[in-house]
């Protein structure tokens, strides 16, 4: 069974699309929120309530996905991020745009559901590190260009077209998920098998991303004295999108605990370069390695958590996984700004370390079997 097929080149296509939908609002909320009243609180309280909205929700879109299909969702959630952008048009207060805000985030835990479940059911159990691989490139690709888009689209016109090429990527989106056949799956409410299968690697990508949730926050302050800081984020993001299939491809040769284990020990080492960074070399250095490590963990674990839950309640699996992907960087913003700034990226290596000894605990017979 071949990996890159029509049908599956179509749902990168969306998934793209989606996420571009996404990414295009990233950089311009917090600017809107303003626009229409609102003060850093308020930003806070926007930001956060869809983030909040997705986790609730995750769990009963991954059971729904499970009980009426893959594609009803993915359709749904793009439907969702279509409609969104209009009601922008009419949020003159911070209260209303709450409500919206948590309507969107409803989409988006009810896409990346069921699109993650579809990649699962799409790709032959060889070659699932590089499907997952290419999900990632394909979200990668969106925040490589969209938030600049939505930026450039602002200071030339307005809000109104922001919302506007917002909706425009949803619509497309939609489109190609209508084309999106759908595997045959069985259909049932059901166990997803031992809560360890999903405890651990949910806990091991939610410490991961609350330190992403650090920098996602903290690190324009912690790195302000550093001219041309942003190319943390460059370097970031091409070291992802240069490693995220060949990884995938290694974890489904050489198994995803070969993987994972030196990604998280990766990620810790980048934290600490982070740490002591007084220069712009120490921290685009950084930012590299924490791209490579983080690339190496998320896809591979997803792999392999989908390796290990039964077929039929996969999208319930995954739906608590990618919940907890949310609320680590949701935990990470908040928390980490009760903390010094010097202390926040010492802090978050010994984080990864521990999450590094949990999952080698975990995987103990794994590991030493595959020697």
């Amino acid at each position: 069974m071949p990996l890159y097929t029509r049908n599956m080149l179509i749902l990168l296509t969306s998934i793209c699309l989606f996420f571009s939908s996404f990414y295009l609002l990233l950089p311009t909320l917090p600017l809107y929120v303003h626009y229409i009243g609102g003060d850093q609180k308020d930003v806070g309280f926007i930001v956060g309530i869809f983030t909040l909205s997705s986790v609730l929700f995750r769990p009963l879109a991954g059971t729904f996905t499970d009980k009426v299909g893959r594609k009803v969702l993915l359709v749904t959630g793009a439907v969702i991020f279509f409609v969104a952008p209009f009601l922008y048009f009419f949020s003159n207060t911070t209260e209303i745009l709450l409500l919206v805000r948590i309507f969107h985030g409803v989409g988006i835990a009810t896409f990346t559901v069921s699109s993650v479940t579809l990649i699962a059911d799409l790709s032959p159990p060889h070659r699932r590190g590089e499907a997952f691989g290419a999900f990632g490139l394909a979200a990668m690709i969106a925040l490589s260009g969209a938030p600049a888009g939505g930026t450039w689209l602002l200071k030339t016109f307005s809000f109104t077209e922001v919302f506007y090429a917002e909706a425009i990527c949803a619509g497309l989106c939609i489109l190609l998920c209508f084309f999106v056949r759908e595997p045959a799956h069985v259909s049932v409410f059901g166990k997803t098998g031992r809560p360890s299968r999903i405890f651990y690697p949910s806990l091991i990508i939610l410490i991961c991303t609350v330190t992403y949730g650090s920098i996602v926050a903290f690190l324009p302050f912690f790195a302000s004295k550093i001219s041309d800081f942003g190319l943390y984020y460059t370097f970031y993001a091409v070291s992802s999108v240069a490693v995220r299939i060949p990884l995938g491809r290694a974890s489904d040769r050489v198994g995803r605990e070969k993987i994972i284990l030196p990604g998280l020990l990766t990620v810790a080492v980048s934290l600490v370069i982070l740490s002591v960074s007084t220069s712009l070399i120490l921290l685009v250095l950084s930012g590299l390695l924490y791209g490579v490590g983080f690339s190496s963990v998320y896809p591979t674990l997803t792999a392999s958590l989908v390796d290990r839950i039964p077929e039929e309640t996969r999208g319930k699996g995954l739906s608590y996984f990618t919940a907890s992907f949310d609320l680590g960087i949701g935990i990470g913003s908040v928390v980490f700004g009760f903390f010094p700034l010097i202390w926040i990226y010492p802090v978050g290596s010994l984080l990864i370390i521990a999450s590094t000894l949990i999952f080698y605990v975990s995987e103990r017979s794994r590991l030493s079997s595959s020697r």
